[in-house]
């Protein structure tokens, strides 16, 4: 396997590749990288994009990390690409710090769902019901129902679970209620994440350091060209990691994590923690 860091040459054609990628949303990278790999006709590339902060590349500007089992090459003038063969070796009990762009999802009745939207109604809709308030409609919906009828009892309720969570501190401030109720939110989907993550550890032959996991950078992407609506969304894990398995995790190193890996989600980077 090869580990890449990827650019587009500052020229006019390189700006001018650049710019139409951009125009295709999440994919048209995907498109544009799949260049490096001219004679695959199957994705077997994992990509992350970051922003440069002015030391790799000028700050704002994009780059990317390549994981693939061809060293890519350009022939075409428009990438400057540094590649080095990616063999860690890992031990058990080894830890590694790790960072990861994910998509993570939970299956419903046959459909797929975003586990932070999925957690974050669920919630919503036990509230509601506790309240006896409707649970027909969208999200906003069952916030805006909530944020009428709730009274004291139930504010203070909220921040005893804001309180359990990594938002602690927050409860030391005065919070108004809907910063109230968007902290549960937010405090019941990085728990659903968690333990999504978590329930896929052992799979992958690792353990997770406790209280070492942080959920950041959540977002939403449209997907130009999928259908009208046609989004996914992916969030930021990083913390610190125990090999169990050194064989089981680097297959899974090399296939990627989760889903969405055509949309620069699922490639790990890792380092000696």
């Amino acid at each position: 396997m090869f580990l890449s860091r990827v650019s587009l040459q500052h020229t006019p054609e390189g700006r001018k590749a650049l710019l139409e990628s951009a125009q295709k949303g999440v994919y048209g990278q995907h498109q544009l990288l799949w260049w490096l790999f001219e004679g695959d006709e199957k994705r077997q590339f994992l990509f992350r994009e970051e922003q440069g902060d002015g030391r790799i590349v000028a700050r704002g500007e994009p780059y990317f990390y390549l994981l693939s089992p061809e060293q890519p090459r350009d022939d075409s003038g428009l990438f400057h690409i540094e590649s080095r063969a990616f063999q860690p070796r890992l031990s058990v009990e080894q830890k590694l710090d790790f960072r990861l762009r994910l998509n993570p999802t939970v299956c419903r009745q046959g459909k797929r769902h975003d586990v932070v939207m999925d957690a974050q109604r669920q919630w919503l809709q036990a509230e509601c019901g506790r309240l006896d308030l409707s649970i027909d409609g969208a999200k906003k919906r069952m916030k805006s129902r909530l944020l009428d009828m709730a009274g004291d009892a139930e504010l203070v309720r909220w921040r005893e679970l804001i309180a359990e969570g990594p938002y602690r501190d927050d409860c030391e401030r005065r919070l108004g209620r809907t910063e109230t109720l968007n902290l549960v939110l937010k405090s019941c989907s990085d728990c659903a994440v968690r333990e999504w993550w978590q329930s896929r550890c052992e799979e992958y032959g690792i353990g997770i350091e406790s209280g070492t996991v942080e959920i950041n950078g959540y977002q939403q992407q449209l997907m130009p060209g999928k259908g009208r609506g046609a989004a996914f969304s992916s969030l930021e894990l990083s913390g610190t990691l125990r090999v169990t398995q050194p064989e089981t995790f680097l297959s899974q190193l090399h296939k990627g994590f989760g889903r969405a890996k055509g949309f620069g989600c699922g490639l790990m980077m890792i380092k000696p923690a």
